[in-house]
């Protein structure tokens, strides 16, 4: 809504409207639209008979593929689960055959960036195995046509204007989503014929899709989406982000690489893996030699880019480099004032690394913002029940944000769900199919208590902890035939790279405690002198 009326500006081309002629003596039953569907919050009815419909008259009908709900998170505070309520309605709202963008306006494409981003999240929600599946197999027919020469498009079906330039369609972070999410379904079910099915998708863009130069990294020359939709970038140049984009494409590059490797192994694919994981190792020393200076500095200082090099391990392993990297991240969080400044290729990353590095009292400062850009600016302020496409796409004035490309429902961007069910909640699979499942509750800010549960394969998989003071105690549920390696608060690493402790537990109800020591809260923001105090407090719950 915007000035009383609805937005209707955002749906571009998109009509959104059905018109219903009916006759002067019949009553109009049970209707519904035929061969379409509408994303929308609000709805405008004119022309209704005796002043306007009731609100008994007209009703919503949810539609989105076949799946069944598996996973389910929540915590005291209602803010972050409202944030999650809105990442499942944006699942909902987009999977419908194929996971698009969004359902409102004249696009709703299979965009392999947004699902790449946001697989993992989507696999815990739905088993959604059944239709990424076959959505991997569109994938994997319309990258190995001759004409595609290996390259995945960036929407699938590819559907884009007649007259693109097919050469755009060779992106990093979009088009990795040939081997990502292949991964992701098989960390989450164990199918090695999934794999099997999408291994001559996953090893043709590896070999054929990437640009590469004689070093074996993307070509720099090749413009790149990389880190689309950073906060930071012009409203009219997206793609304009804080962070190198060839930098992003090398980060992701190894990652893939290595991921590959690993599922050639899953295929009993010895000598392949072998040869990949060699070629990862060789890509990681380039990458070092082009972005880490001597003095261990990354050479494009943003948090996109040490997220991504912490999280795919691209820093040097030796104490000191790690370290820097760590104090590098803590400054540039708190320099943004917990403000976002990431975009798709960093957002679903960057919490995770904060609690890599030691820092997760960081990580859910940035959760628990609510100044815009962040998370719960749209929950707190704007009253969303959906994730939007840009973290502004409502103006704190009220006015939808001018931007031709502005949506309110697009799932990518609550990628940060991950983070919640396997850091605040705590639980993730192990091992492929969720046998063995680890266990590690990471408690901060001012959430005192989670739950998350999983329908796995081999039966629920569920974790509740609550905090008081520095007491922690969770019960844990491990189905039949499984075992978790658990670790406990107090056990967490306080540096990156720290080892940490842990234990197996089998099947059966286990309840622990422990005291642990989560330190400063709420951390404190690097200002400039000239910031005059008080400022308001943007922390939501408190």
């Amino acid at each position: 809504m915007e000035d009383g009326e609805l937005g209707v500006r955002p749906l571009r081309m998109a009509k959104a409207t059905d018109t219903i002629i009916g006759a002067s003596d019949k009553v109009l039953e049970n209707w519904t639209p035929r061969f379409t569907f509408h994303g929308f919050r609000y709805v405008q009815v004119d022309g209704w008979p005796a002043g306007g419909p009731s609100v008994n008259d007209v009703q919503a009908l949810v539609i989105h593929t076949d799946m069944k709900r598996r996973g389910f998170f929540e915590c005291s505070n209602p803010h972050a689960n409202q944030l999650h309520s809105n990442v499942v309605w944006s699942m909902r709202g987009n999977f419908v055959s194929v996971p698009t963008d969004c359902p409102q306006r004249d696009e709703r494409l299979g965009w392999t960036g947004d699902l790449q981003a946001f697989c993992p999240t989507a696999t815990f929600i739905y088993d959604a195995l059944g239709m990424l599946g076959n959505w991997l197999q569109d994938v994997s027919a319309e990258q190995l046509q001759p004409e595609f020469a290996g390259v995945v498009p960036l929407v699938v079906p590819e559907a884009m204007p007649n007259g693109w330039p097919r050469d755009i369609h060779s992106q990093a972070v979009w088009g990795d989503v040939a081997i990502l999410a292949p991964s992701t379904l098989y960390q989450h079910s164990a199918d090695t014929g999934l794999l099997q099915l999408q291994f001559s998708s996953m090893k043709a863009w590896l070999d054929q899709g990437v640009d590469r130069v004689s070093d074996g990294l993307w070509n720099p020359d090749r413009f790149q989406l990389a880190d689309w939709l950073d906060p930071n970038a012009p409203l009219d140049d997206p793609a304009k982000a804080s962070t190198d984009s060839i930098l992003v494409a090398n980060a992701y590059l190894i990652h893939v690489t290595e991921t590959f490797a690993r599922l050639c192994t899953a295929l009993q694919k010895n000598d392949l893996s072998n040869e990949y994981a060699a070629a990862a190792n060789e890509l990681r020393i380039q990458f070092q030699n082009r972005y880490i200076t001597p003095d261990c500095n990354l050479v494009s200082l943003s948090q996109t880019g040490i997220a991504l090099a912490v999280q795919f391990g691209l820093y040097p392993s030796s104490p000191g480099p790690r370290a820097l990297a760590a104090a590098t991240l803590d400054s540039l969080v708190r320099k943004a004032r917990f403000n976002i400044s990431t975009g798709f290729a960093g957002t679903p990353v960057i919490a995770h690394a904060l609690t890599t590095i030691g820092r997760p009292q960081l990580a859910y400062r940035m959760l628990l913002e609510t100044k815009c850009p962040s998370w719960l600016y749209p929950v707190v302020h704007m009253g969303a029940t959906t994730i939007w496409e840009r973290w502004d796409s409502m103006l704190p004035d009220g006015r939808i944000n001018p931007g031709e490309m502005t949506s309110f429902n697009h799932y990518a961007l609550g990628a940060v769900a991950d983070w919640l069910h396997t850091s605040v909640g705590g639980i993730a699979p192990l091992e492929p199919g969720w046998r063995v499942v680890r266990v590690r509750p990471v408690p901060g800010g001012n959430i005192k208590s989670a739950k998350v549960r999983f329908e796995g394969p081999y039966g629920l998989v569920a974790c509740e902890w609550s905090l008081e003071g520095q007491r922690f105690r969770m019960k844990l549920t491990v189905p039949p035939s499984c075992e978790a390696v658990v670790t406990l608060p107090s056990e967490l690493r306080g540096e990156f790279g720290e080892e940490e402790k842990s234990r197996t537990v089998r099947s059966g109800t286990h309840e622990v405690a422990c005291v642990c020591d989560l330190g400063e809260w709420p951390p404190k923001a690097i200002k400039h002198v000239f910031m005059m105090p008080p400022e308001e407090n943007t922390i939501a719950g408190e």
